[in-house]
């Protein structure tokens, strides 16, 4: 075991969940280490945020060059500390840094532009204005164990090319990862990206240093608690939380393609994703085949060694936590359709295989509909139709994404149209965190504010209006003193901008030329 303070754990232990096997030790931080990297990223933000984005661009290309350098030692360090297969390791976590990075490289120039804005009414009303976008200055990043490398780098990525200073606190969990991603960021200046290893107690250090503004990804528990700490300081924060997400398989769709779509949203990393189906909601004409396709296509998963379709779970907790949900719902009445504890690889010497499960027959009391799973347990639950099924998406639970299944592409967008979540995708689940240009990002227990795409750029960025006075020669209509001419003015103003019919518009212009006229020579 590590060795631990009151403060936290002096070593973090890289483990092996598929065979319980621990592999290192790496030392974690202290609090004054923390405080001292966000010391130096304040002392060296001023400097990278001024560089022009074209530089920072090419400057951080070095980054993805160096994936590219490091690929096998990334994937093999992800997946034997995560228990992910490694097709996992290079399609959910790296490749999608690399597409994030290139987007960023291609466009973060484009988005961080100065606007104009106002147009012809900011020169009519004589003060035509500009929005900058101005980096924060040092952004602490809080990332969590599921996806180490890929959701860490996505927390990074638009702080950095924003032009802030970075300091990154990864999972103790996956301390190994979190090395990685200290070699890979290695290109850049010294100071501009900083990782601090440890426990909660570091990430607290963090939020309280404080930074200008906090990325947090993780549980919705762990997120109130930042939330609470970060606002101490008034310091901002976006966060990606949890979700208890539903797929809605209509009575038209194509079962095939939803069946396969569902076991692969369910199981991906073994369920261990904020993204994965943890509700189907199936209507009740088609709920029999629609089962019988999930559990043919589960049979055929592979699961016990390097090979699997499905990796073990990530760390005894979670273990744990799935474990329960399921007996809890086989307690009170669920039927058990496939796996369970019975089920898939034995475990010996602290390996954490848990076969994909599925149930149906689940009721609102069981914990497996209340929380969040975080694990490779799908209930089916039938509906009379598709509006019951959209009514207990948005009421049973809560969503980061969510799923339609039809092969009417109407009433696919109808539907998505209705259903209360982040991101929703018909005829896929969740694919979209690889859509790079797209903003991800949930609502409620899901989090708030946004990565990827120009809006998750502009989350790191702090918008400035510039104004300026087209007319500096001209004292201002609203200066003092306040007459009678000036009420007029701005009377006559409201109607020509008002008045419903255009020729009341026109009448006012008369009449707003003279007083302003007057008004503006008794200005003092």
């Amino acid at each position: 075991m590590p060795q631990t303070t009151a403060r936290g754990p002096r070593k973090l232990r890289s483990t092996n969940p598929r065979t319980g096997e621990p592999f290192r030790d790496i030392p974690a931080a202290t609090k004054a280490e923390v405080l001292d990297a966000v010391a130096a990223a304040r002392k060296v933000a001023p400097e990278w945020g001024s560089l022009d984005p074209r530089g920072r661009a090419h400057i951080l290309k070095e980054v993805r060059h160096n994936i590219y350098s490091h690929l096998d030692v990334i994937v093999d360090t992800i997946s034997m500390e995560c228990g992910k297969p490694r097709a996992e390791a290079l399609s959910a976590e790296v490749l999608q840094v690399v597409l994030s990075w290139l987007y960023l490289e291609r466009t973060a120039p484009k988005h961080l532009r100065s606007e104009r804005l106002g147009g012809a009414l900011g020169f009519a009303l004589g003060l035509p204005t500009t929005a900058q976008y101005r980096p924060y200055g040092v952004v602490g990043a809080i990332t969590p164990w599921n996806y180490p490398f890929g959701l860490a780098m996505a927390a990074i990525a638009p702080a950095l090319f924003a032009g802030n200073a970075v300091v990154l606190k990864p999972s103790e969990v996956t301390p190994g990862v979190g090395e990685v991603v200290k070699s890979i960021l290695e290109p850049l200046p010294p100071g501009v990206a900083t990782v601090v290893q440890g426990a909660g107690n570091i990430g607290a250090a963090l939020v309280d240093a404080p930074c200008d503004k906090i990325c947090f990804i993780g549980s919705p528990e762990t997120g109130r608690k930042i939330a609470a700490a970060a606002a101490a300081h008034l310091t901002p924060v976006v966060m990606e939380l949890g979700g208890k997400d539903a797929a809605i398989v209509c009575g038209d769709a194509d079962l095939d393609l939803a069946a396969s779509g569902i076991v692969w949203g369910a199981n991906v990393n073994a369920g261990q994703t904020c993204a994965a189906i943890e509700r189907v909601y199936v209507v009740d004409s088609v709920a029999d085949e629609f089962s019988a396709l999930v559990l043919d296509k589960l049979g055929r998963l592979r699961q016990g060694d390097d090979d699997s379709d499905v990796g073990s779970l990530t760390f005894k907790k979670q273990f744990d936590s799935v474990a329960r949900q399921v007996k809890d719902a086989v307690g009170k009445g669920a039927r058990l359709l496939a796996g369970g504890p019975d089920a898939g690889p034995p475990n010996q010497n602290g390996s954490l295989w848990y076969a994909p499960t599925v149930i149906d027959g689940v009721s609102d009391d069981m914990q497996a509909m209340k929380h969040e799973t975080f694990g490779p347990l799908l209930p089916i639950i039938r509906v009379q139709d598709e509006e019951e099924a959209i009514r207990r998406a948005n009421e049973d639970s809560f969503n980061l994404t969510a799923s339609v299944w039809t092969t009417n592409s109407r009433r696919g967008a109808a539907i998505a149209d209705r259903v209360k979540a982040g991101i929703v995708v018909i005829n896929a689940h969740g694919e979209t965190w690889g859509t790079v240009w797209a903003p991800w990002g949930g609502i409620g227990e899901s989090g708030y504010g946004r990565l990827n795409g120009r809006l998750g750029l502009h989350e790191f960025v702090y918008p400035v209006t510039i104004g300026r006075n087209a007319i500096p020669r001209m004292k201002r209509l609203w200066w003092y003193p306040y007459d009678e001419a000036t009420e007029d003015a701005f009377r006559h103003s409201i109607g020509a901008l008002s008045a419903p019919a255009i020729g009341d518009k026109l009448r006012h212009v008369p009449d707003l030329v003279k007083s302003a006229r007057r008004a503006l020579r008794a200005k003092l």
